[in-house]
């Protein structure tokens, strides 16, 4: 499993969305030994899962009650999970909903440099694979319950709210990301 998973992970470096020197940080994070959270709790590869809704011009976004900051949802990737099975039980655990992931593709890469860790948790280095979702914002039905445990306040923003609101740069990086592609 680790030789696919390294396969895929290569792939997505060559088509997901990043400059150089993250593609080339990621492609020398691929080849070490251990890509979950539970094989490196220090440095290792997570997912994100970005509703927008290109029609209206909005994006789902909350603050996260672990970080502290405006974020979207996501997760470490588990042990022999690839990112697709990551985003699917990720969306799971925190949207309840069970989406058919096959059609999304990873959009965008960024690395999180963790300085502080409000969580008390080991991260110092994340290396984020972003999906962005398109969904209804009038149809989108997250279990309220679900997100409620993972954020303080959460709802559908314009882009220029959620730049107002978020102090992550690879977050707000993922928001000009959006709007690019919901012209």
């Amino acid at each position: 499993m680790e030789k696919e998973l390294r396969a895929i992970l290569r792939d997505i470096i060559e088509t997901a969305n990043a400059d150089d020197k993250i593609k080339s940080s990621f492609r020398k994070r691929v080849e070490k030994a251990s890509i979950s959270v539970a094989d490196d709790p220090i440095s290792h590869f997570c997912v994100y899962s970005a509703a927008y809704d290109p029609e209206n011009k909005l994006v789902f976004i909350g603050r996260h009650k672990k970080a502290g900051l405006w974020l979207f949802s996501g997760g470490h990737m588990e042990k022999d999970e690839t990112p697709a099975q990551a985003l699917k039980r990720e969306i799971a655990e925190e949207w309840g909903m069970d989406l058919e992931v096959g059609n999304y593709k990873p959009s965008l890469l960024a690395i999180t440099n963790i300085i502080s860790n409000p969580a008390g948790r080991p991260c110092r280095t994340h290396y984020d694979i972003w999906f962005f979702i398109p969904q209804n914002s009038e149809t989108f039905t997250p279990d309220k319950k679900l997100f409620e445990d993972e954020f303080y306040e959460f709802g559908w923003k314009t882009f220029n709210e959620a730049r107002r609101l978020t102090e992550d740069p690879n977050t707000a990086i993922a928001i000009n990301e959006i709007e690019k592609i919901s012209k």
